[in-house]
């Protein structure tokens, strides 16, 4: 291992707590409330981490399942699909019932913010904790269990660059979520502002379709690009849409 692989681990992992809390920091003068925040951060749990494996659990281990796994664009076009369901139905439910009381528009900042910051620490922010200890323990030369040894090798591979690309995606992802929330809280607010879920929905979907496919067919390099310009596309449409939620708070 490198001090510069530790470097770059110890900041990715930091990154996955510090963004999360530093937007909300932010959002909080803006009007946005911890309790979206834990409430995006426990949808996340439900919706992602519970709901999601459930049928993944039932479609992959199936008689589909090793068709989907065999071809990347269906496996990429499935999974991307099953995430942009259950997130953004996740937040539209949160958005109409469990928040029906925030009625600012930087309620959906907040959500985004912990919604996003709970995928950060919980997929990423643990993996680097994992990789750090266990570069730690074999370096230490205290531990001679082969499994830990072997890991330590594996994670030792993987230059320091690399962890930064996890860096790049994290922001990326966030700011896709805090975009999405933004499309989410309109749609389950205003009437006739339905499609907003529905293109919620093909944003998110889309994202991680091009981020399987591509990481796959064309490399990091590729799939960070594609789903940066769907994380600025998500960002336009969320910027103009939060406006108008801001106009119409004023005239209510």
């Amino acid at each position: 291992m490198s001090a510069l692989q530790i470097a770059a681990i110890v900041f990715t992992g930091l990154l996955t707590l510090a963004l999360p809390l530093g937007l909300m920091l932010w959002y909080r003068r803006k009007g946005g409330r911890w309790s979206a925040f834990w409430v995006g951060a426990g949808t996340f749990i439900v919706s992602a981490l519970v709901l999601e494996q459930i049928l993944h659990a039932l479609v992959l281990g199936g008689p589909l399942g090793g068709a989907i796994q065999g071809n990347i664009w269906l496996y990429g076009l499935y999974g991307g699909l099953a995430a942009g369901f259950f997130e953004e139905t996740g937040r539209f439910i949160a958005f109409r019932f469990l928040l029906k009381k925030h009625t600012a528009p930087a309620t959906a900042l907040a959500y985004g913010a912990g919604h996003g910051g709970a995928e950060a620490v919980l997929v990423v922010g643990v993996a680097m904790l994992n990789n750090l200890l266990v570069l730690l323990l074999a370096g230490s030369g205290a531990v001679t269990d082969p499994a830990v040894l072997s890991a330590a090798e594996t994670v030792a591979a993987v230059p320091a660059w690399m962890f930064l690309w996890t860096a790049l995606e994290r922001v990326l992802a966030v700011a896709l979520h805090v975009s999405n929330s933004v499309l989410v809280f309109a749609a389950a607010r205003q009437p006739g502002k339905g499609w907003l879920y529905f293109a919620a929905v093909l944003l998110h979907a889309g994202a991680d379709f091009l981020a399987v496919t591509l990481n796959a067919k064309a490399g990091i390099a590729a799939a960070e690009a594609a789903t940066a310009a769907v994380a600025v596309l998500a960002a336009c449409l969320a910027g103009i849409v939060y406006q108008n939620l801001k106009k119409t708070q004023k005239t209510s």
